[in-house]
């Protein structure tokens, strides 16, 4: 039931940590589930105890919790994540596959929810499906016409799918030519012809930290200057690498510290006013 999966994707929800998909996950199920209204302690869910945690990882994609039930001391592992991930650790679902390119032709991601099944911490069964809206921020659309109307080529680099990436890249007026990050690191293509496609991709999917670094080295191979925003510690190293690294609102310290500049009002606009700016005084030095 809903019930179920709100009370599952709870228990393997990381407390506290400042992650807009996991606050979302918890906010969701404490406005709907009377079991967690109620509680005496907001650190505990009744009937059950969290005696294992592996936060959500960029590179697995999914974090995993192991949660006791009290009353019969039964042991079960509860695992939310991305869905191509949580479909493949349940060994193939196509429904569920179906369901998530219906949701992400709408714009709207999905998280999978499995748990193990009873006397197999080894096993997984499907839950079902979170959806979540993460529409692009109100003035992305503009920032990346101005972008391009002095010149500056734009690029999305998404850890979502393939089918979601193309959706926000058409709300926002950009091409759909996305492609998946496989391409980046292709072994039987020459560094040569992935440079190419990077050039002309508008935005690259289902991407880790890694090919963040890997498209900002790329593209800086061919000669051009590379601009980066980020807002995570795996956002470090690629804007570390850029020409000018953006840190933007709200960002951790590691992002912050390898960034040249930092963003303190939230939204991207910001960086249109940084170029105008520069160029009007290289235009008064020259």
């Amino acid at each position: 039931t809903k019930n179920d999966i709100l009370l599952l994707s709870y228990l393997s929800a990381e407390p506290g940590a400042n992650d807009p998909i996991e606050s979302a996950v918890r906010f969701a199920a404490e406005t709907d589930l009377e079991i967690l209204k109620s509680r005496p302690n907001k650190h505990e869910v009744p009937g059950y105890k969290v005696t294992g945690f592996v936060p959500f990882n960029p590179n697995t994609k999914m974090s995993n919790a192991t949660v006791v039930i009290n009353e019969t001391n039964e042991v079960f592992r509860v695992a939310k994540g991305a869905p191509q991930v949580i479909i493949k650790l349940v060994g193939g679902n196509d429904d569920a596959v179906h369901a998530v390119n219906t949701l992400a032709g709408r714009g709207l991601r999905a998280l999978g929810v499995a748990r193990t099944i009873p006397g197999d911490l080894e096993t997984y069964e499907l839950v079902g499906m979170i959806t979540l809206l993460d529409p692009p921020r109100p003035d992305s659309a503009e920032t990346i016409r101005r972008c391009n109307a002095y010149g500056v080529e734009v690029k999305m680099i998404t850890g979502d799918q393939l089918i979601i990436a193309k959706e926000v890249a058409h709300r926002l007026g950009m091409s759909r030519v996305i492609l998946d990050a496989g391409h980046l690191v292709d072994p039987d293509k020459s560094d040569e012809e992935i440079t190419q496609h990077c050039e002309r991709a508008d935005g690259f999917a289902q991407v880790i930290p890694e090919h963040k670094y890997r498209v900002v080295e790329l593209l800086q191979k061919r000669g051009l200057l590379v601009g980066m925003t980020g807002d995570g510690v795996n956002d470090a190293p690629a804007l570390k690498k850029a020409n000018v690294g953006i840190a933007v609102h709200g960002c951790t310290d590691a992002a912050r510290s390898a960034a040249d500049i930092v963003l303190l009002a939230p939204g991207l606009s910001t960086i249109v006013d940084g170029i105008t700016t520069s160029r009007a005084i290289f235009q008064r030095m020259r």
